[in-house]
């Protein structure tokens, strides 16, 4: 388990590292994959429930298989796990996914549901608000908040690809979002 973990850090550092360097998206593709074999193989709701929004907004965005998410799936059955942005999220790899719960396990995402819920027009502009203004601040309490002031050179990039993972499920115009801060831009339109 301790091996896993220290797998699965170091490959969510190199996918945000590479991404940050402009690396070719089919390489980060490959590191991702390795992330997800070894995430799924020990999460558990003590792991972190951000972790998992991440690797499954990345998941979305290499459109990856049902096939490839089955074994997280399960163990999210079997902890019971069901949030309202995960479901939406695994929805999109696994249309048979049947969980509907409503409530957000991390409360700073509850944000995200006026997003979810509205029309292209009001959900782009309130993805740009949640990028602009909220999402940076929500995360103050992960490891990585501030790293880029860090004397100890750790730092690896900031990217929010749930944004990015939302906007390619609601196929949004996100040509407004190009530029925005923390967007992963280009991994939106990967494979689409």
């Amino acid at each position: 388990r301790n091996g896993y973990s220290i797998l699965i850090n170091s490959y969510e550092k190199e996918i945000n590292l590479l991404y940050s360097l402009g690396e070719n998206l089919e390489t980060i593709e490959e590191c991702y994959k390795k992330l997800l074999f070894y995430y799924s193989k020990m999460w558990d709701r003590k792991y972190g429930y951000i972790e998992l929004v991440k690797v499954l907004s990345l998941g979305v965005l290499f459109k990856v298989s049902k096939s490839d998410i089955f074994e997280l799936e399960q163990r999210l059955i079997a902890e019971k796990f069901d949030d309202y942005l995960v479901n939406f999220l695994i929805k999109e790899i696994d249309s048979t996914w049947e969980r509907e719960g409503v409530e957000f396990e991390f409360k700073g995402y509850e944000c995200l549901k006026q997003i979810l819920d509205n029309d292209e027009i009001i959900a782009c502009e309130a993805l740009k608000e949640y990028l602009q203004e909220k999402w940076y601040e929500i995360h103050r309490e992960c490891a990585w908040y501030d790293s880029h002031k860090s004397s100890k050179n750790d730092y690896y990039g900031y990217w929010s690809f749930e944004a990015g993972a939302i906007a390619k499920i609601l196929n949004l115009d996100d040509s407004s979002l190009k530029d925005v801060a923390y967007y992963p831009y280009d991994l939106v339109h990967y494979k689409k």
